[in-house]
């Protein structure tokens, strides 16, 4: 069986989120994008998955969601506009307000190169302007959530188990999923996130065309530190003299 096959995931993936308020986590992101001071940016979120917080966002926002496997975004709304594509390498030409991923994506970029990569790509998408926004999972959340990703449960006639498992020594968090179909045929999927460092990450982005204008503790406007669960940068493109 393939290492990943994302059909499978996306057809459970509701179910496993569904204590997740989408509704106040659009919010929150409006919020930090009314810093524009525009009235219906031209928006693009990377990473959106099943498309389930694009959906509260669209209306307020020209928003373009795209994510990398087409069976998740294929779980989203027909109003939405889709765009299947890898979020170190954007196809597109032309430049928005504003770029965001939630839910930790970034931390399934596992090497310094692949993070500087969609820096790169971020910053050739965004006007000069604009805002850049990522949240990121920290130590203290993997330490914290891992005995909790641990469960099973049937849902769409697939039963499914996740076991979960931090490495402080490599610090990759690993999620392991197994899927059994009622005619009895099961898939394996192994998904590992790498937990950077909360100085890390300034590091990568000075190595960019980015600097950290804000950085927040996680659905708060408070400034995050070392100790922070999940950290909510905001970031802008850095002028050039």
């Amino acid at each position: 069986m393939p290492a990943k096959t994302y059909s499978t995931i996306a057809e459970i993936y509701p179910h496993m989120m569904r204590s997740i308020d989408y509704r106040q986590w659009a919010d929150y992101i409006l919020e930090l994008s009314g810093e524009l001071e525009i009235k219906k940016p031209f928006a693009l979120e990377l990473a959106a998955g099943t498309c389930s917080l694009s959906k509260f966002l669209w209306k307020k926002m020209n928003l373009i969601s795209s994510d990398y496997s087409h069976p998740m975004l294929r779980k989203g709304e027909e109003t939405l506009q889709r765009v299947c594509c890898d979020m170190t390498l954007l196809p597109f030409k032309n430049k928005f307000d504003f770029i965001f991923s939630t839910f930790d994506s970034v931390n399934y970029l596992a090497t310094k190169e692949k993070f500087l990569k969609y820096l790169r790509t971020a910053s050739g998408c965004l006007k000069d302007d604009g805002l850049f926004l990522f949240d990121v999972s920290l130590e203290n959340n993997s330490k914290k959530f891992e005995r909790y990703l641990n469960r099973r449960g049937k849902v769409n006639g697939i039963t499914y188990q996740q076991r979960s498992l931090y490495n402080p020594s490599s610090r990759i968090h690993y999620n392991h999923f197994r899927l059994t179909f009622d005619d009895g045929r099961t898939v394996e999927e192994m998904h590992k996130q790498k937990i950077y460092r909360f100085e890390e990450y300034f590091d990568f982005i000075d190595k960019s065309d980015f600097y950290v204008h804000k950085c927040y503790k996680a659905f708060t406007f408070k400034n995050a530190d070392p100790e922070t669960e999940r950290a909510q940068f905001i970031l802008k493109k850095k002028k050039i003299c």
